[in-house]
């Protein structure tokens, strides 16, 4: 039985066994960490763009995505940093593509926004409602990844949904502090 590489998707496991649990699939869980890093991100992004006072919805679309890709590169290098140091390895092209590769999703979770946001210069909804729905993207997609990743019967209920709530009220406390700081 093999396991999924970093780059490789969970999907290419050797046995159905192996698909039991995000915690025997390293790749997985990895890419979930990293999609939380990203999602959280964007979630940041967005609390900073509200404070301008007529943002674009294609501006705001591009920082959105521009800072994801920023995030996505710091990522990386801070990887590669890494294991050159503790290994005193020669990094080759091939490890930059694998961190790279390995680490996609941080990009992918500002998808959703960029995408609403692009919506709104569209005209299919204001800017203002733009802002509200890739909040709440971002908070879902959170609570997404926790049922995701809250274990199996391994663990007890109140466990799983205390670890779910955990990873929610992260998203809803930088929402708070967004409309909060608004306030002042």
């Amino acid at each position: 039985m093999t396991e999924p590489t970093a780059g490789s998707s969970p999907a290419e496991a050797s046995s159905p066994a192996e698909a039991s649990s995000p915690a025997e699939h390293p790749a997985a869980v990895h890419w979930l960490a990293d999609y939380v890093y990203g999602t959280i991100a964007t979630l940041v992004a967005i609390a900073g763009l509200t404070f301008e006072s007529n943002p674009g919805e294609l501006t705001t679309a591009g920082v959105v995505i521009v800072g994801a890709v920023a995030i996505w590169f710091a990522h990386i290098l801070s990887r590669l940093v890494s294991k050159r140091s503790q290994g005193h390895l020669q990094l080759t092209i091939a490890d930059v593509v694998r961190e790279a590769r390995g680490s996609w999703s941080i990009v992918t979770a500002a998808i959703p926004a960029t995408v609403i946001f692009i919506l709104a210069g569209a005209h299919l909804w204001s800017i203002h409602t733009a802002f509200a729905l890739a909040d709440i993207v971002g908070v879902l997609a959170l609570a997404v990844v926790g049922v995701g990743t809250a274990g199996g019967s391994d663990r007890s209920l109140l466990r799983r949904v205390g670890y779910v709530c955990g990873i929610v009220l992260v998203g809803v406390a930088i929402v708070l502090l967004e409309a909060g700081v608004h306030l002042l």
